[in-house]
């Protein structure tokens, strides 16, 4: 099968208006670019958790982030997008404009067109509170049974995360990765109880500039040039077998750069209505993610192994359905099919409208009506 690769990366271009809180920003901007420029003027927008991720896949997949919680996914401050479809036209995709195109972009990934510009709602976000409670592994499942119980406490405000992952030294570590979108004061207030969790082997949440917070976790996860292989799957549940399957595979990680992430989805993003937009998802839940990481190629094969066993000890814990943005290069048609839910079969129809030949195809593909 032969397939092209347009590049945007030359597409750099943004544009902030402060006075109506939007930014326009062109398809090959990063999230660090454009997090740049919004909060030259104190605001932002929800986009991802670490910074070099492109804003195009990211929103067109949904766009969970750091200010989910509160402002929702990218997709929920998406105003417009400008699209090239199957055919060569360039349409302007908005909610007074190409209404069924602007539903699907919104969650459809990347199966209605190559998307040249976003238009976004930008908010006020000034210092953020940010980091890290790091725990030894010994801690690993009580931690993340707290972890379970406090998830549905939190206020919009709030992000909580949790990661099994290696310290700088290589050694098996837990740890919550905290952040909280508001009033410094409040937010060490709601955060104390996590901060106050057990023995850690170290605290580093501190306010700093969100945008430190969005690059938070570069270091493994934004580097340039690592191997990498992963596989993932929404959970409602962390149910006690789970955890305990968890806290073992992060016993027998091949790689020090691997880990195992819980992202929790809460709040603002999932109060939309599910048929709203194409990302249907719209429920409290967990986003797991299995990720090898490594940095010699000739070690691939270990590696992935890891990630395969574990995922088979896992996966019967887990649903049958994913965060379009980490779908697997093997992941079955039908676990694609299941994420996106009811909305399915009119992405179907809208698909068969705007590409019929299935022209855009190497993704998490929506096979035309």
């Amino acid at each position: 099968m032969t397939a092209a690769v347009i590049d945007l990366s030359a597409m750099k271009a943004i544009t902030v208006e402060p006075a109506r809180r939007t930014a326009r920003a062109e398809g090959g901007v990063l999230w660090r670019d454009l997090d740049a420029a919004t909060q030259a003027h104190g605001l932002a927008t929800t986009g991802g958790t670490v910074s070099n991720t492109g804003i195009g896949g990211l929103t067109l997949g949904g766009g969970l982030g750091w200010l989910g919680g509160k402002h929702g996914l990218s997709i929920d401050n998406l105003l417009s997008a400008e699209v090239v479809t199957a055919d060569g036209q360039l349409r302007r995709a908005s909610a007074e404009e190409n209404p069924d195109l602007f539903w699907a972009v919104r969650g459809g990934g990347g199966n209605f067109g190559v998307v040249t510009a976003f238009e976004y709602q930008l908010h006020p976000v000034g210092e953020v509170l940010g980091g890290m409670v790091i725990y030894p592994l010994d801690q690993a499942a009580a931690m993340l049974r707290f972890y379970r119980d406090l998830c549905p406490t939190i206020p919009d405000e709030a992000e909580a995360y949790a990661a099994l992952l290696t310290s700088p030294e290589g050694v098996p570590v837990a740890a919550l990765l905290l952040g909280y979108n508001g009033p410094v004061e409040q937010g060490e207030k709601v955060l104390a109880a996590a901060r106050r969790f057990g023995t850690p082997l170290a605290d580093t949440v501190a306010p700093m500039a969100y945008g430190a917070r969005q690059s938070m976790l570069d270091v493994p996860f934004a580097e340039h040039g690592l191997h990498r292989y992963w596989r993932s799957a929404f959970t409602e549940h962390l149910s006690d077998a789970l955890i305990d399957e968890l806290v073992a595979a992060a016993a027998t990680f091949s790689s020090p750069l691997s880990s195992l992430i819980l992202f929790y989805l809460h709040g603002a993003a999932v109060r939309v209505p599910a048929a709203k937009t194409a990302f249907s998802a719209r429920r409290a839940q967990w986003d797991f993610d299995a990720i090898g990481q490594w940095s010699e190629g000739a070690q691939s094969a270990t590696h992935i192994a890891w990630v395969r066993d574990g995922w088979k000890r896992l996966e019967p814990h887990l649903k049958g359905s994913v965060y379009i943005n980490h779908v697997a290069t093997d992941d079955l048609p039908e676990k694609v099919r299941a994420s996106f839910g009811d909305n399915y079969q009119r992405l179907r129809q809208l698909k068969a409208r705007f590409d019929p030949a299935n022209l855009f195809r190497m993704n998490a593909n929506i096979p035309p009506a």
